[in-house]
């Protein structure tokens, strides 16, 4: 079975990546592709005590996904490309090899947002590691810029 992961954050980039891996996946002869999730970990202040930022539930996020994914399935003409949804939490580039690894993809399919050199320094970009780390082929899709 030739399979692809698809990592997905919420962004533009990544809503546009969606029908894009589906419509890859019927061009190419994909089986199935699998969608993940990271939910970043919950972080520690100084102090030792958990931030106040509240983690959204992954009952919520899955069914917002979902939706999307059967929408652009639909939108591509690709009912008989399988997919999944996975959710999990953690470090979003080390789940997402830890996956591929895991699962032996073929591809990975990762959005790329554009950041700037000092962002990109200071919390480095996923897709970079990702494609650094991978152990099959990475695909970054970028918008083309009369969509963004």
């Amino acid at each position: 079975m030739k399979k692809a992961l698809v990592a997905v954050d919420g962004s533009d980039v990544s809503r546009a990546l969606i029908p894009y891996a589906f419509n890859y996946a019927v061009r190419e002869g994909l089986d199935k592709l699998d969608f993940i999730h990271v939910v970043p970990q919950l972080y520690f202040d100084p102090s030792g005590m958990p931030s106040s930022m509240e983690l959204p539930k992954e009952g919520a996020i899955g069914e917002q996904y979902r939706e999307i994914i059967t929408e652009e399935r639909e939108k591509a003409g690709a009912p008989d490309i399988e997919n999944d949804l996975i959710i999990c939490s953690g470090n979003p580039y080390e789940e997402i090899i830890k996956h591929a690894e895991k699962e032996n993809y073929s591809m990975i399919f990762i959005g790329h947002r554009g950041m700037s050199d000092l962002q990109r320094f200071f919390i480095g970009s996923v897709a970079a590691k990702v494609v650094r780390h991978s152990p099959c082929t990475v695909l970054v899709y970028q918008r083309p810029a009369e969509e963004s």
